[in-house]
């Protein structure tokens, strides 16, 4: 065991970034930092902790927008010193990475597009000569868009984004993971080891217990500790926002990568688009994501356009587009035709469209995505400046597709009536609409927190999710409370002393304890 104070640690007075994440919390505070390099540095703080009853919150790439990140008290754990892409495997006819908890998805990208494995420990033999066959390239298909998130926040959180249509979430991609339980022991936990079993028992690290009793929702979500029948633990690890243990390294699946063709179509009324998904959906063709820009979106676009057209350096919008829908569809080289006219035969011979397979013109289309989300918060940014208090209010809420029409018209009636600007945008593949209200003033504020709470009261009514990708954290108690009861948050508290008797870990994240 180390002694921590040969730890590298620093005081809040000598680094303050680490009090908060990109939620904006208010409030941080903790005594010390610590930068372990290693699992067994991070196993000798945590038994320390214990020992001694000092909370302790883990901090990442501090991209989340839940305040999990932010300390109250104890000290922060920085995991940015485990950033290592560490070695290549192959296992069952797939490709793994293994790395360290705080390499970045920008990062992995980047050496699967350059093949750079010069310092790669190679995990099976001939792993590194098949991976670096020039014909063929590799990519971890999750894609929850912060490309500056580090591998194991996005491992705690369950993170996603508009390629979970075809690749599923972060859980689908996990291998194992090594985790430092709050009382220093370290484990690596391997998918497909340690199972519930028929009695909904797990025997796992010496502890004996049952896995959360409640069900949950048949839709996208990372909302709640992770509970099926026959789970495995791993599963319950992942999406549990570090209350249960500290990721320290990582073994990813990777997915071979094929050229896509990018389309975005326009409609002129959002029920056309709607419709278009639905074909969309139940077509033949496969695509990694549907993503949907309504008509406040599209308009919070133009806007910027007449003051910014140049870095946006997209076509003008015609003022009569009302909605519209993204796909990428991968194919092998001798497809782009036959997938093309499929694509075409969906509109029914609505021709305003765009559609691209160069990588420049691609590059263009994704720009024009991720257009939405920065014009919104342009928009926040200048409000600001006599509202300094203000916020969007954005929500993260998911159902089934045999709802999503009737939560699709409730949004629609709720929007059109309360008077508040915004802008309707997201993963309309998996029904789940990022609805971000912009409040003008502090009035419209508290009025836009009423109709937050209606639409998850909504959300829930229909067995749906109230986050689907972002978590809990600090924030959302409330919100999970509603969706899981007393009963399902006195499980997770349940599970939680499993792991961590002395309740020293991420306290505040889920749940108050």
């Amino acid at each position: 065991m180390t002694d921590i104070r040969f730890i590298e640690h620093r005081t809040v007075s000598e680094d303050d970034r680490f009090l908060r994440d990109e939620s904006k919390m208010g409030g941080g505070h903790a005594e010390k930092i610590f930068f372990p390099k290693n699992e067994e540095e991070i196993s000798s703080i945590l038994k320390f902790c214990s020992e001694n009853n000092l909370k302790v919150t883990v901090s990442g790439g501090s991209t989340g927008i839940t305040g999990a990140a932010v300390p109250f008290g104890g000290i922060v754990i920085s995991m940015e010193k485990l950033n290592k892409i560490i070695g290549l495997g192959f296992e069952n006819d797939r490709f793994f990475l293994k790395v360290g908890a705080a390499v970045t998805l920008s990062e992995i990208a980047s050496v699967l597009r350059t093949k750079d494995t010069a310092k790669f420990e190679e995990l099976d033999e001939n792993a590194l000569k098949s991976f670096e066959n020039p014909d063929t390239l590799w990519l971890y298909p999750v894609d929850p868009t912060e490309m500056s998130a580090q591998i194991g926040g996005t491992a705690a959180t369950n993170a996603s984004g508009a390629a979970t249509y075809r690749f599923g979430p972060t859980r689908n991609w996990i291998k194992s993971l090594t985790v430092v339980l709050p009382d220093g022991s370290i484990h690596k936990i391997e998918r497909g080891k340690c199972f519930a079993d028929a009695s909904d028992m797990f025997d796992f690290a010496g502890k004996k217990f049952s896995r959360p009793a409640y069900e949950m929702p048949d839709c996208k979500n990372a909302a709640g500790l992770y509970s099926k029948q026959n789970m495995d633990i791993i599963d319950l690890f992942i999406g549990s926002e570090g209350i249960l243990g500290v990721i320290t390294t990582l073994e990813i699946y990777l997915e071979k990568q094929n050229p896509s063709l990018s389309v975005v179509q326009f409609f002129k009324s959002v029920d056309e688009s709607l419709d278009f998904v639905k074909k969309l959906k139940q077509s033949t063709l496969k695509p990694d994501f549907i993503e949907f820009i309504g008509k406040s979106g599209l308009d919070l676009i133009r806007t910027r356009m007449q003051s910014d057209c140049v870095s946006l350096d997209i076509p003008q919008l015609d003022e009569s587009f009302a909605a519209a829908v993204f796909f990428d569809i991968a194919f092998d080289r001798n497809e782009l035709a036959e997938i093309a006219k499929k694509a075409a035969e969906l509109t029914n011979g609505n021709e305003n469209s765009w559609c691209a397979w160069e990588n420049c013109e691609i590059e263009r289309i994704k720009a024009f995505r991720h257009a939405v989300p920065e014009s919104v918060n342009a928009t926040i940014a200048e409000i600001k400046k006599k509202y300094p208090n203000i916020h969007k209010l954005g929500t993260d809420f998911a159902v089934a597709d045999d709802k999503f029409d009737e939560l699709a018209a409730f949004y629609r009636e709720t929007l059109e009536t309360c008077g508040i600007k915004h802008a309707v945008f997201g993963h309309i593949g998996n029904n789940h609409l990022h609805i971000n209200m912009l409040p003008q003033n502090y009035g419209e504020l508290e009025k836009a927190k009423e109709i937050y709470a209606l639409m998850a009261q909504k959300v829930l009514e229909l067995k749906g999710t109230v986050s689907a990708e972002h978590g809990i954290g600090k924030l959302k108690h409330k919100y999970l409370s509603m969706m899981f009861g007393e009963h399902g948050i006195n499980e997770m508290k349940r599970i939680k002393k499993v792991f961590d008797p002395d309740l020293i870990l991420n306290i505040g994240n889920m749940f108050e304890i």
